[in-house]
């Protein structure tokens, strides 16, 4: 009984961890660095920037981390949900080494503290001068969550409804859209109930020469990345990714609210694409004398 039950085990183990790596054979990479304000490259010029991290890529990095940082009038506010210090993640990966522990459960050990909803750090700079910092929730959340969570709402609609207004006028635009199948579990290869899944990504160009890319990895209709970056050269760092939304792996409900839709409308249209696809549609009576146009007959055969 133990033996079969052990098999069990091994057997949805298994199974899962080919899901994965089906799931993650059609998964792109998008390097980042988490917004450094002592390494901003520009604070003249006033902007918002948000990052949004939920991802298993490198233990080196904070896997459940949101960031909105707002320049404004050569100050820098730095404001963070999920907030790890990297010493104090050092330190605990120092103690996970020493305790054997590897894999996913070492990153849970390593970046503790989880995004909540609540912000639980804030920095102001002016300039490059240290003005505030406190990484207490009850302070942070208490004083700058409603502000917080108000600014990164609108910020992403601006860029979503961006990118669909690329959308609309896709004739025109750069854009290109990249499909391929996941691969099937090897445990469904056989099954004629299984579903194929398809990764989805769209890649789009503003007129002002803004990126834009969002991504449904997994096949299951929901976008959960989305990326703008205006390419001007501000950066925290080399290499320091998008310089306007990162938004890796979402499972935040709200966030799904404001970008979930973004593939399927970027492959298939949008509900007011189909409402203006009605009405332009041509009516049966013109494409009739249309084919009795192009279907002229010998006016001398009777």
């Amino acid at each position: 009984m133990i033996r079969n039950t052990q098999r069990a085990l091994i057997s949805i183990t298994t199974f899962c961890l080919i899901v994965l790596a089906a799931i993650s054979a059609g998964s792109k990479e998008y390097p980042f660095l988490p917004i450094d304000v002592s390494k901003v490259s520009n604070y003249e010029t006033d902007r918002v920037v948000f990052q949004r991290i939920e991802h298993f890529s490198t233990i080196e990095q904070d896997h459940s981390m949101e960031s909105l940082l707002i320049i404004k009038d050569r100050k820098m506010f730095l404001m963070k949900d999920g907030h790890d210090t990297p010493f104090d993640a050092k330190a605990r990966k120092f103690q996970a080494e020493m305790r054997n522990i590897y894999g996913e459960n070492e990153q849970e050990l390593v970046w503790t503290n989880k995004i909540n909803g609540k912000p639980d750090f804030i920095q102001i700079m002016d300039r490059r001068s240290p003005v505030m910092m406190n990484a207490n929730e009850e302070f942070v959340s208490t004083n700058f969550g409603s502000f917080y969570k108000s600014i990164r709402d609108k910020f992403i609609i601006e860029h979503v409804e961006k990118f669909r207004q690329i959308l609309r006028n896709r004739r025109d635009a750069d854009m290109h859209i990249d499909r391929k199948r996941i691969p099937r579990p090897y445990s469904a290869t056989e099954s004629a109930d299984y579903t194929d899944r398809y990764y989805t990504a769209a890649k789009a160009k503003a007129s002002d020469g803004t990126m834009y890319i969002c991504e449904d990895a997994d096949g299951d209709g929901v976008t959960e990345t989305f990326i703008a970056n205006g390419r001007d050269g501000f950066n925290w760092g080399y290499k320091s990714g998008p310089d306007l939304i990162i938004i890796l792996k979402n499972t935040d409900k709200d966030i799904e609210t404001l970008i979930g839709k973004l593939v399927n409308e970027a492959m298939y249209g949008s509900v007011e694409d189909e409402k203006t696809m009605i009405q332009a549609f041509p009516k049966e009576r013109d494409i009739a004398d249309l084919i009795k146009w192009l279907t002229p007959k010998d006016p001398n055969d009777k």
